[in-house]
């Protein structure tokens, strides 16, 4: 019986072997007729040597040659590169094409073909940014630094786009924070806001965005950061999301100390899906040294639930306050959100 099972295993092993050898042999003869051909009946061999040379690569993936392997990887490009110039950067075939390379990629793999990859990735990233996809764009830029045999042009190409985006994002938010103040417009100041936070997040480096993202925390501390309610053109929602993180939102029009003790005037908006059950230890506030002083029983919350989509004025009293309050914070295990003075 065991030589019986050894026998079918080894039988298993030859057909698997056969099959593959076959798959890479057509796959040959596809990709040298390719070679010699033009237009159409180039494009036609090249698909041709890609599906035999796919069934090469996942008969036997444990026993790929350099030869296949490069070959497969010459023929995904040229497919994918294909479909993107005639098609679109949504067409569905794309996704597959990146896995195939992603598989494929190895030490065996010619310098030359890696460096296209690295093209086809920018390429790829900047049909994306053509379509407002920002961070799908970006993490493809990211993905050609790491995929080039030469990466430094690409580390180029990512600091060129990465200071673009900050710089495009902040001198739009300079431009609505000098409106803002001009006109006293507090939605133009809430949307340099957001744009300065946008700029920081593509670089937290870019000159200039933190001392303007501080004035505007000051300027808007009155204010809800509503930025879903006056940000209209918002990039996708893959970094939206980042910059938008609060359902909770909270405005402070009155602050006043004595000493150690701060007392708060606070509006807070519920954004969120579920009611709030408003307790003082779940408020505190934060100085410039990181203390954290929470808020005092004898604060008046205004009501003891809040509704969703409903607002509430409340009185938050403080006793332990040193230096400058960095933030408000509200944390009530579930659901926080933080409201910055600068």
């Amino acid at each position: 019986m065991r030589w019986f099972l050894v026998v079918v295993s080894l039988s298993a092993l030859v057909l698997t072997m056969s099959c593959a050898s076959s798959y890479e042999s057509k796959g040959n003869q596809a990709y040298k007729a390719a070679q010699r051909a033009s237009g159409d009946a180039k494009r036609l061999l090249q698909k041709e040597a890609y599906i035999y040379y796919r069934k090469a690569m996942k008969a036997h993936p444990d026993r790929i040659g350099r030869q296949l392997r490069n070959r497969f990887v010459e023929m995904t490009l040229a497919r994918a590169a294909m479909v993107l110039v005639e098609g679109s950067s949504n067409m569905e075939a794309l996704p597959l094409f990146l896995e195939d390379l992603d598989s494929a990629m190895s030490a065996d793999v010619e310098p030359f073909l890696r460096n296209q990859f690295a093209d086809f990735c920018i390429l790829l990233a900047d049909s994306n940014f053509a379509n407002q996809r920002l961070y799908k764009g970006l993490d493809l830029v990211e993905k050609s630094v790491k995929v080039a045999s030469d990466p430094e042009p690409y580390k180029k190409r990512r600091e060129s786009v990465i200071s673009s985006l900050a710089k495009d994002n902040f001198e739009i938010a300079k431009m609505e924070y000098e409106n803002g103040l001009a006109e006293k417009d507090h939605e133009a100041l809430i949307r340099a806001e957001f744009r300065a936070k946008l700029a920081m997040y593509y670089d937290p480096q870019y000159p200039g965005a933190a001392d303007l993202l501080s004035k505007l925390y000051q300027a808007d501390l009155s204010y809800y950061s509503a930025y879903e309610a006056v940000v209209t053109d918002k990039p996708d929602s893959n970094i939206y999301d980042q910059i938008n993180r609060y359902t909770i939102l909270l405005a402070i029009p009155d602050v006043t100390r004595g000493g150690l003790s701060v007392t708060a005037i606070v509006n807070m908006y519920n954004y969120s899906y579920n009611p709030l059950r408003l307790r003082a230890e779940d408020f505190a506030i934060v100085d410039e040294n990181g203390q954290v002083c929470k808020a005092s029983t004898s604060s008046n919350l205004g009501k003891e639930i809040l509704d969703q989509e409903m607002e509430v004025k409340m009185t938050l009293r403080f006793g332990c306050a040193g230096g400058r309050i960095e933030k408000l914070t509200y944390d009530n295990g579930e659901q926080y959100t933080e409201k910055v003075f600068f």
